[in-house]
């Protein structure tokens, strides 16, 4: 019973970041989601460089680290680097949530039958189903790697490019006003 209510507290939490993304940050989202349809192989391959680079750094920092001597001061300030490098990371999934909910639960909507669903439905049903698919051992593991490595993909794109995507072709998946 105690993992049911954790993945109904991580679905609840989910849902809170990805009303709140597409709420309050409904350009934005917007934007992060025709990179999705732009360029879904372009946001995946970027997402995925940049999680194996974070790790990578992250494992490189941390044998570093071990290297000096209990309360060196270069010691902490590594570890501190690495906690940056993480919360920057988290940061940029809490920012893009909501366009990759908004895509999936799109998906996952039309498939049972809804012709133009809300931002906010399309957000809770992909906020329940990412926990629940996420749980499952192996397959589940890899939907979230996958799902993570084209939310953080969509960001870094944007943030490269500038939001051209969106300004270059506003028609390309409806409207999102």
């Amino acid at each position: 019973m105690d993992g049911f209510v954790g993945l109904l507290m991580v679905g609840i939490a989910l849902t809170a970041v990805g009303l709140v993304d597409v709420a309050l940050f409904r350009g934005l989202t917007a934007d992060y989601l025709a990179q999705f349809r732009q360029g879904e192989r372009s946001a995946l391959v970027r997402g995925a460089l940049l999680l194996f680079l974070v790790l990578l750094l992250g494992f490189v920092l941390g044998a570093a680290a071990q290297n000096y001597p209990e309360g060196a001061p270069a010691q902490g300030g590594l570890m501190l680097l690495i906690a940056l490098f993480l919360i920057l990371l988290g940061l940029a999934f809490l920012v893009g949530y909501g366009a990759t909910a908004w895509l999936l639960g799109e998906r996952v909507l039309r498939l049972f039958g809804a012709a133009e669903p809300h931002p906010g439905w399309c957000v809770v049903a992909a906020s329940l189903l990412i926990p629940s698919v996420v749980w499952i051992p192996v397959f589940g593991w890899a939907l979230g790697l996958y799902w993570l490595a084209m939310t953080l993909g969509a960001v870094v794109q944007r943030l490269l490019e500038g939001g051209q995507a969106a300004e270059s072709s506003p028609q390309q998946g409806g409207e999102y006003q």
